[in-house]
């Protein structure tokens, strides 16, 4: 019908001076592919080749649309199905639906198409399917999974129906929201399309089989499992690597958004840091990665929390404290030595304290000596001061610190100053590297003092001796 009428619009068209001027009364022959024209009683007849009409409909489509839409439907012929053809049965089979009427964003959905097909195999067509899914929040249908076919003699004989899967189906992934989630059935038999949810005079359920499936999306919040929370180390420099640490668990298996807020010596806000993590692990942030502190940040005490959420349900620690971010160093010290006067090293004798110290910038640093026996536990000694200067100094402490009960006793001794050292500390010590003599006694028993010691306790017994004799006449 096509050829035929191309023949006839054609001929029209041209008229009587044929094809590029020829004129009737004899014939042309072109290469493999032309047209031929024949002209025969007066009467002038176009034959076209294969390739000649596709190339002319291929033009049509492209410069004039509304027509060859026109030609498609002046063409087309529209089926016709048998007269007792009867629509297939199409139903949602969700097995052990009333044990899974609630389901959550991850879970994943097996979910099954159940079609019956009444009519006798001659007179059957393809089914092809999809599953719609309508998500809480959502205005319309959008189709999950892959389509689905069942072929005419894809029917089991005795129930003619059969079924089809869509398996580890996750349509609410990436919900916002909760509530009802809709399932529904496209299909087409090549007759009609069809909606399972508006094929149906009422809403159908048998069982585990529906023309509308409508379950319920649901959410756990996150949880934060307290004893992970951390931050190490908690007292540092400013540019130590310092890291916070909190591990987080979602029973519904979502990704938790992790935002850690740290917060200033006033408690605002000094930064917000945010990381999405797998349930169950745990989530870190590095101060060095990120820039968290800088120098002039040395001194200060910082605290963080962290707030957490799936996407729909969030909550926030409490607010802990940490890094206490140590002093930058002002002064230098080394070498901390004790010596004692004498190498029996006696509890009456003067011990040489000394420390080496190097002070660009502090005007009257104190420095505190401190010694440790067991009898004088942390016994203050002595302060010296010292003034800035380039060059290093020593601080010596030259004094007894010990008394008769640190005898045959070890000891120790540290030095504490009033500004922060290279260590980012305060103080700085040693110990003994042997006891104290246990000798108690200062002096031996043949020294002119220990005889005099003698004369004095005689002369003071024979005059209290006199004195009874003449007080009592005896």
């Amino acid at each position: 019908m096509l050829i035929f009428y191309l023949m006839g619009s054609v001929q029209g068209a041209e008229g009587p001076g044929g094809p590029s001027g020829s004129t009737g009364g004899g014939s042309s022959g072109g290469s493999a592919g032309a047209s031929t024209t024949t002209s025969s009683g007066g009467k002038k007849i176009v034959k076209l080749e294969l390739e000649d009409l596709i190339g002319n409909m291929e033009k049509w489509k492209q410069s004039d649309p509304e027509k060859f839409d026109y030609l498609k439907k002046l063409l087309h012929i529209p089926f016709v199905p048998p007269k007792d053809y009867s629509t297939p049965t199409v139903l949602i089979w969700y097995p052990n639906s009333t044990e899974k009427a609630e389901i959550t964003r991850n879970e994943k959905l097996d979910i099954y198409a159940w079609v019956k097909n009444e009519n006798p195999i001659e007179v059957r067509s393809d089914v092809y399917l999809y599953l719609e899914a309508k998500g809480p929040g959502d205005e319309n249908f959008t189709r999950v999974g892959s389509q689905r076919v069942i072929l005419a003699n894809e029917y089991t004989g005795g129930s003619n129906s059969t079924t089809r899967d869509w398996s580890g189906l996750m349509p609410f992934v990436d919900s916002r929201e909760v509530g009802n989630a809709t399932f529904r059935i496209w299909f087409n038999d090549m007759h009609s399309t069809y909606l399972t949810d508006t094929m149906y005079a009422k809403p159908y359920r048998q069982g585990d089989f529906f023309n509308v499936l409508e379950l319920s999306l649901v959410n756990s919040p996150p949880l934060v499992v307290g004893e992970s929370i951390k931050v190490e180390p908690a007292r540092a420099r400013y540019n130590d690597p310092i890291r916070y640490s909190a591990g987080f668990v979602d029973t519904d298996g979502d990704m938790v958004n992790v935002t850690l807020h740290v917060l200033d010596d006033q408690g605002g806000i000094l930064r917000n840091l945010t990381q999405e993590v797998k349930s169950g692990t745990n989530v870190t942030f590095s101060a060095t990665e990120y820039g968290l502190f800088g120098e002039a940040d040395a001194g200060r005490n910082f605290s963080y929390r962290f707030s957490y959420d799936d996407g729909l349900d969030g909550n926030a620690t409490a607010v802990y404290p940490g890094p206490s971010l140590l002093p930058s160093p002002k002064i230098f010290v080394s070498d901390p030595h004790v010596e004692a006067a004498d190498e029996n090293r006696y509890w009456w004798q003067n011990y040489r304290f000394s420390l080496r110290v190097k002070n660009p910038d502090v005007d009257n640093l104190r420095i505190d000596l401190y010694t440790s026996t067991p009898s004088h536990p942390n016994r203050y000694q002595a302060t010296r001061e010292i003034n800035a200067s380039e060059e290093a100094q020593v601080v010596i402490f030259d004094l007894q610190p010990f008394d008769v009960s640190d005898a045959d006793e070890s000891f120790s001794y540290y030095f504490k100053y009033s500004a922060t050292d290279q260590n980012s500390k305060e103080e700085m010590g040693g110990t003994s590297d042997g006891k104290i003599n246990p000798k108690i006694v200062r002096y031996p028993i043949y020294s002119m003092v220990t005889i005099a010691n003698l004369l004095v306790v005689l002369l003071a017994a024979l005059a209290g001796g006199i004195v009874i004799e003449r007080r009592l006449y005896r």
